[in-house]
This record gives structure tokens, sequence and C-alpha cells, in this order.
């Protein structure tokens, strides 16, 4: 809920600042705030993943700072594309264009979501993991890793996907039965509408992030490798106090 209510401000302030207006400006500015959140957590949640070991406060902040930046070009690069393929289905649909026209267009939206959702996220997981500063050579590099390996991208992706779509089916599931006595339908709304919003937008990127980069990893190094220094800096001082004083073992 945290990160919903962030999102939702920076919206707001993304749609003042840039100057957003008609039907697409709360969408669009979402859909910016979003990929800028995502991009800063990316960084350190798959470094954590690639290093397959614990990792302390300051070195999860050091390394979400480290790829913060490269990791953005393609998180907007990724929202560019979805948002101007909504952008124009809608004005399609809208203008009422041939049947064919729209087809063919479907047919560039489905290859420009795959494009985002499977060789730019391979994209990420090499520039994490290789630590790669050009995301030019990165999402070249993703590209030909999905290339080389088709079919266990694909089932690989289809796993995770089907495994997505039960948890948020179950949870919408829940919608249909019946509310106990005495508990209000607005507070049960509001109580599935978050949890969905945990599941897209938290756990389903997660699986995908952690799965994406173990198959990377057990085919081209091995697990634990990644490029960058493993040396972990020291907690910050509000991580000190939170956890107390030393108790030397006991």
């Amino acid at each position: 809920m945290v990160l919903l209510a962030v999102v939702s401000f920076m919206a707001w302030t993304t749609g003042a600042v840039l100057g957003f207006n008609g039907q697409y400006s709360f969408w669009s500015a979402l859909l910016v705030a979003y990929s800028i959140i995502r991009a800063w957590w990316t960084g350190g949640i798959l470094h954590r993943y690639a290093q397959n070991r614990p990792m302390r406060d300051g070195a999860f902040h050091r390394a979400c700072g480290t790829f913060f930046f490269r990791l953005l070009r393609l998180h907007l690069l990724s929202a560019l594309i979805l948002g101007s393929s909504l952008y124009v289905a809608e004005w399609m649909m809208f203008h009422q264009i041939n049947l064919g026209v729209m087809l063919g267009f479907g047919s560039l939206f489905g290859l420009g979501y795959i494009f985002c959702d499977v060789v730019l996220d391979y994209a990420k997981v090499r520039t994490v993991v290789e630590d790669r500063r050009s995301m030019v050579f990165a999402i070249a590099a993703g590209f030909r890793f999905v290339v080389r390996r088709p079919g266990a991208v694909v089932r690989l992706y289809l796993l995770n996907a089907t495994i997505g779509f039960i948890g948020f089916g179950s949870f919408a599931l829940g919608y249909y039965y019946p509310v106990p006595v005495g508990l209000p339908w607005l507070l049960v709304l509001l109580l599935l509408v978050a949890l969905g919003f945990v599941v897209v937008l938290g756990w389903v990127p997660l699986l995908f992030l952690s799965t994406q980069t173990a198959f990377f990893q057990d085919e081209l190094a091995f697990p634990g490798y990644t490029a960058g220094a493993s040396v972990s800096p020291p907690d910050s001082p509000i991580t000190e106090v939170v956890a107390g004083p030393p108790t030397d073992g006991i």
C-alpha cells in the first residue's frame, strides 16, 4: 500500500509538472511514475537474486543506486512502447479503422509486448549480472539470448504466466464469494483491489525476475555469479538503531 500511495502521488506530481491533460493524463503519469519506482528497486533485487546470498541494507541500496539510471532507460523505453501502442489502439477504435488494419496493428502490438516483457527483461538481467553500462548492447545481448534459446525461454515464460494467472485468479474468485454478515461490501472491495495491486505490481514481477535470473546464470554462468564488486558495505546507522546493541553472541 505504501508503494501504491507513492506511485499515485508521483503520478499526480508528474502530471502537474509535465502538463499532461486530457483523458490520458493520469494514466500516462502513472505509467511514468511506476517505471521510475520499479527501475529503482529492480537493480537491488536482481543483484540479490544474482548473488544468491543475503544482502545487508547498505549493499542493497548501493545496488539500487548503481543500476538505477541504467534500468530507468529500459523501463521508460518499455513504457513508451506500450503506452504509444495503447494510445494508437484507442485512436483506431474511436475512428473505426477497418478490420485488416486493426489486425495488423494487433500483431505489431503483440510483438512490442513480447519485446518489452521478454527481451527487455533479459536485458535487465544481463545489465545487473554482467555489470553492463550500455543499454543498447544490453538489449542486443538480451535479444541474442532469447533468439538462441527460444524453446526454453517460451516454456519458462508460460510457466511464470500460468503461476501468476493462478495467483491472480484465486484472488479474483474471492470477489464472487458471499460477504460475511456485518462486513460492508465497500470494505471487501477495497481489500480485494489492494490485494490485486500487490499481486500484479509486486509478486508477479518478482516471480519473473527471480526465475529469469536463475535461468540466465544456469545457461551462461553459474549460481551466484556477478561481474560487479561483491564487497558489502556496513549497514546504515538507522539499521543499527533498530537492531539494538550487539549481544556478543548471547
